[in-house]
């Protein structure tokens, strides 16, 4: 087994959970409506393709968040982004309106040229609307596999 084996932060339950029940809830509404009402409400196909493109996202969300490999950071969204851990230079926790979230800060080549980036992870995260209890220890874990990696690679020659 791995020294560092692959770190998954995904978001939690609870962070998830009223995106995924309002999804439930608009099918099962759509569903009544055509099949007990006729669709007089408005439920019709064009509604039930909505709610399926929805319940695909729903589903999503279980995907969605952080990895940490041995490779770098990799950010699991749309198009996912691997931060080698070479050109990551920090792992900061900021708060905005109460809610705590992870930004990298590192270097990215952009037409030649290096440029200092942040990227904000999608998880972990914490705040009063979707609170993850374990989001501490998972900052630490994350920071903690960064020192790993980045330690074990060459000094750059000079």
């Amino acid at each position: 087994m791995p020294a560092h084996p692959t770190l998954r932060l995904r978001l939690t339950w609870s962070q998830r959970r009223a995106f995924v029940m309002t999804v439930l809830g608009f099918q099962a509404l759509v569903w009544g409506d055509v099949l007990l009402n006729d669709g007089g409400l408005g439920g019709g196909p064009g509604t039930a393709l909505a709610g399926l493109a929805l319940v695909v996202m729903a589903a999503a969300t279980w995907w969605v968040g952080t990895s940490a490999t041995a490779r770098g950071i990799v950010v699991h969204a749309v198009p996912t982004m691997v931060i080698p851990w070479d050109e990551v230079r920090e792992i900061e926790v900021t708060r905005q309106l109460g809610v705590k979230t992870v930004v990298v800060h590192h270097d990215a080549v952009h037409h030649g040229t290096t440029v200092r980036r942040r990227t904000r992870l999608s998880a972990p995260t914490t705040g009063p609307l979707g609170r993850d209890d374990a989001f501490q220890d998972k900052v630490h874990d994350l920071r903690r596999h960064w020192a790993a990696h980045r330690a074990t690679r060459p000094a750059a020659a000079t």
